[in-house]
């Protein structure tokens, strides 16, 4: 039997928080994309609306100017006196070209005969605001238009009026346009960012919350904790990581029943294996002192020169199936080294204490342990053999006076079970077979195994196993 691997969660927080070269350098925060996209999106809106205010503020300055100096010449045209009329031409073209040169977009100019300019009762409309500054001005102004309307009384001229287009006042007008779509672009550019950032916050903000339900479930926390949300996207996010959170759990679970189930089936085959050793290895290894017995005591009998040879051979041999009887009972033991069915863990660990006190008399063996449920047969054999391999790696090589066995919960649900001595700490050589298989033991029941590591003086030894 067989059980699928566990999925190594542990590598996700480090696969995240390991970007390398150009890549990890290249990146930049979804905040700043944010500001620069919405600032750049601002920007462009701002010179379309810019470009198309000047376009048709040209336009309007054009159109309204041209029509303005077509109405002015038709109506200077017009009122001039008759060439053959015996009036003052002068004095009625002077009160023309002032009224013309009243009227807006337009202005006008009367000279003598001289050609010297005439002063005019009063001129243009006067501009109560700000005129626009220069470069302004030159980026809306049309080209100028001039129309010469002669003064006549026959069979003279007497002057000229001069009529040309004044875009002055719609430039004018223009540029306060221009004041007001400013504040309303740069209020809407503050509007616009301040959305843009109030949502990217809102979206960094879940998604720090997923990725710390990300981090949970690569500490081995799988229990589900994506936040759900109120965007689409993100919610669909938040989804699928519980999904894989709860399917992880599961096969975890799986994991955890079929190692479970393999580490039960492997302490039934230590029991039949030492079952067998006992009853075959025993009478057998009795049979051989038995007969070394009976030869022992025929050989006292035997005189001659091999008389001593055979003794001493004899010897040997009770001597060496002695020591074989010791191995075998060692193997027995080592074997069927397993927490009785049904008993309970308390007393199991006790009785091992009080096993290895009888080994070691010397040393201070003290256990302590606390209210811990832990129903599983296969987490009660891996602390019975985490104990007992930690204990007897201290006796054997550290020459401890006191070795103390703890057994308790922290604030989590994980059973922590401690082994600390006194003695002269690891041997600084690699793992034997005994670190080695309470590591895969660990790892089969998704616990944490930490070797031995000196703390001060003592040496501590820990098997962390988190509630199921």
């Amino acid at each position: 039997m067989s059980a699928t691997s566990s999925p190594d969660l542990t590598a996700l927080p480090r696969l995240a928080a390991a970007p390398q070269g150009d890549a990890a350098r290249s990146r930049v925060g979804l905040r700043t994309v944010a500001f620069c996209g919405s600032f750049l999106a601002w920007l462009a809106m701002f010179l379309v609306v810019i470009l198309a205010l000047f376009h048709n503020a040209r336009q309007s300055a054009e159109a309204e100017t041209d029509a303005a100096f077509r109405l002015a010449s038709a109506s200077t045209l017009m009122r001039l006196p008759v060439v053959f009329e015996r009036r003052d031409v002068m004095a009625e073209a002077a009160v023309i070209a002032t009224e013309t040169d009243g009227l807006r977009h337009v202005s006008a100019v009367l000279t003598d005969v001289a050609g010297k300019e005439v002063t005019l009762p009063h001129t243009a409309l006067d501009q109560t605001s700000a005129p626009p500054p220069a470069w302004f001005a030159r980026l809306l102004t049309p080209p100028i238009q001039e129309e010469f309307v002669p003064i006549r009384q026959y069979p003279n001229v007497l002057g000229m009026i001069t009529i040309r287009t004044d875009p002055s006042d719609v430039i004018a007008q223009s540029w306060q346009n221009f004041w007001l779509v400013l504040p309303l672009l740069a209020v809407t550019a503050l509007v616009s960012l301040a959305m843009t950032m109030t949502v990217t916050a809102v979206v960094l903000r879940q998604l720090r919350l997923i990725g710390h339900a990300m981090q949970r479930m690569g500490e081995g926390d799988l229990a589900p904790h994506a936040p759900d949300s109120r965007l689409t996207e993100l919610a669909e996010l938040s989804r699928g990581i519980n999904a894989l959170a709860n399917s992880l759990a599961a096969q975890r679970a799986e994991n955890r029943q079929l190692q479970g189930r393999m580490m039960s089936l492997a302490e039934d085959e230590r029991a039949r294996i030492a079952s067998d050793l006992h009853d075959e290895i025993g009478p057998q290894l009795f049979a051989l002192r038995a007969a070394t017995a009976q030869a022992s005591g025929a050989a006292v009998h035997v005189s001659g020169t091999g008389a001593v040879e055979l003794a001493e051979a004899l010897a040997a041999v009770e001597r060496h199936s002695c020591a074989i009887r010791e191995s075998a009972r060692a193997a027995i033991d080592n074997l069927r080294l397993a927490p009785v069915e049904g008993a309970d863990l308390h007393e199991t660990l006790a009785e091992l204490v009080l096993d290895f006190t009888d080994v070691a008399p010397e040393v201070d063996i003290r256990l302590s342990v606390g209210e811990v449920p832990l129903a599983d047969e296969a987490v009660q054999i891996a602390i019975h053999r985490f104990v007992r391999e930690s204990v007897l790696n201290a006796l054997r090589h550290a020459q401890p006076t006191r070795i103390d066995v703890a057994l308790s919960q922290d604030a989590t649900g994980t059973a922590v079970i401690r082994v600390t001595d006194d003695g002269t700490g690891p041997s600084g050589k690699g793992p034997g077979m005994g670190l080695t298989g309470m590591r895969d033991r660990a790892t089969a029941l998704g616990a944490i195994y930490l070797p031995p590591r000196r703390e001060g003086i003592t040496t501590v030894t820990e098997l962390r196993i988190p509630a199921p």
